[in-house]
């Protein structure tokens, strides 16, 4: 089998670089020789492997439905990779699941053949994965959904893959960690206070600035690295959060839409207003120091020292570091989301509101992902359930 980089050449035609293919392309039922495939005229490289992938997709499905040597490796990079590219998913998302593949599927699939992948293979795999990992549904979820589309496409007899022992059992560990970690998960409404009252007595402006975004108004970090000055609406005391820092599949960052592409516009505390005014005032004569030029509204808020965003601001190592020098409780970045979240219930009661203050499309979400903080909410879940039985 050729493989896309020797299959893809380059040539000149009337002082113009073209693309062209030549491949294999598989052997003649009837004449028992090889087909060679030869195509000119691509006028990018990325129509030329579009075409290359096209043909390995059409020499599967004429051949290899009935060969008994594909491997699920084969399987994955000649169909389901090109299947993967054309369900429009977002960036980030692509580079998460390809790289899900890559790091845990592939090396434990890759060499069996594919029609012999059986129900005790899952088994074993997902054995495997509970011993590395906290979440073995998220590899087992993507492998299901691959092997539904070798059976669809009658690559296999049947999908051998059952997540509901995987799930249960993933519950109860989740249950059993949440236990042990008890209330390391967040902080409590006066742990917050005491966060806050450490946080600025440090002379870091825009560390207080971002944390205070943090644990007042429960951002999620790809939404506070992806802030601009445009954001803030100073006269009305709003920021409206409408776009995040992401990573694509080749790991480079991007600006995108938020999760579930929900914006939302919130009321800012008086607290972190009057930090980011300061804030942006400093920012100002800091990059006049540093001769970088400043972006007016497009300005990025929390930018690095190239005056654009951030792959990865180290927020959670400075934030140990710190936690650590006042005897404060270690709760992650995320974790200050939560007790966002958390206090905001306990102030309001209000389910629906912390849905929106958060960003959730469903409430179920939101009752889901802070039961083991706010156990109440274990009671709002079991009475929507029974209005709905």
């Amino acid at each position: 089998m050729t493989t896309m980089d020797k299959a893809v050449k380059e040539y000149m035609k009337r002082g113009v670089l073209h693309y062209m293919v030549k491949m294999y392309g598989g052997i003649d039922p009837y004449t028992k020789k090889q087909i060679d495939i030869t195509k000119r005229g691509f006028k990018t490289k990325n129509e030329a492997k579009a075409f290359y992938a096209q043909k390995q997709v059409e020499m599967l499905q004429r051949n290899d439905t009935d060969n008994p040597n594909l491997t699920f490796k084969q399987f994955y990079h000649s169909y389901y990779e090109k299947y993967l590219h054309n369900c429009s998913l977002e960036k980030s998302t692509l580079g998460k699941i390809k790289g899900i593949f890559k790091n845990h599927i592939l090396p434990f699939y890759g060499d069996l053949k594919l029609k012999n992948i059986s129900y005790q293979d899952t088994l074993r795999s997902f054995e495997l994965w509970k011993e590395k990992l906290q979440k073995p549904s998220k590899i087992a979820i993507e492998l299901n959904k691959c092997l539904d589309q070798a059976d669809h496409n009658d690559f296999i007899p049947k999908n051998p893959v059952k997540l509901d022992g995987l799930r249960l059992w993933e519950k109860k560990e989740e249950r059993k960690r949440d236990n042990a970690q008890g209330d390391k998960l967040f902080y409590t409404s006066d742990e917050i206070d005491l966060f806050i009252q450490k946080l600025k007595t440090t002379d870091d402006i825009p560390k207080i600035a971002s944390f205070l975004l943090l644990v007042n108004l429960g951002l999620r970090k790809g939404e506070l690295l992806a802030l601009q000055w445009q954001d803030i609406d100073f006269q009305n005391k709003k920021i409206h959060i409408h776009q995040a820092v992401g990573t694509d599949e080749s790991n480079k960052p991007y600006i995108k839409a938020t999760k579930n592409f929900l914006e939302r516009t919130l009321d800012i505390d008086e607290e972190t207003f009057q930090a980011l005014l300061k804030w942006q005032e400093l920012q100002a004569e800091q990059l006049k120091w540093q001769s970088l030029e400043h972006q007016g509204d497009k300005q990025f808020i929390f930018p690095n020292n190239k005056n654009t965003f951030y792959i990865n601001s180290k927020l959670n190592t400075w934030l140990k570091k710190f936690q650590t020098q006042h005897g404060l409780k270690l709760v992650s970045v995320h974790g200050l989301r939560h007790s966002c979240a958390t206090r905001i219930y306990y102030q309001t009661n209000d389910v629906k509101f912390i849905q929106h203050f958060l960003g959730h499309t469903d409430i179920t979400t939101t009752i889901d992902t802070y039961i083991h903080c706010i156990p109440e909410l274990g009671n709002i879940l079991v009475k929507r359930f029974n209005r709905t039985a």
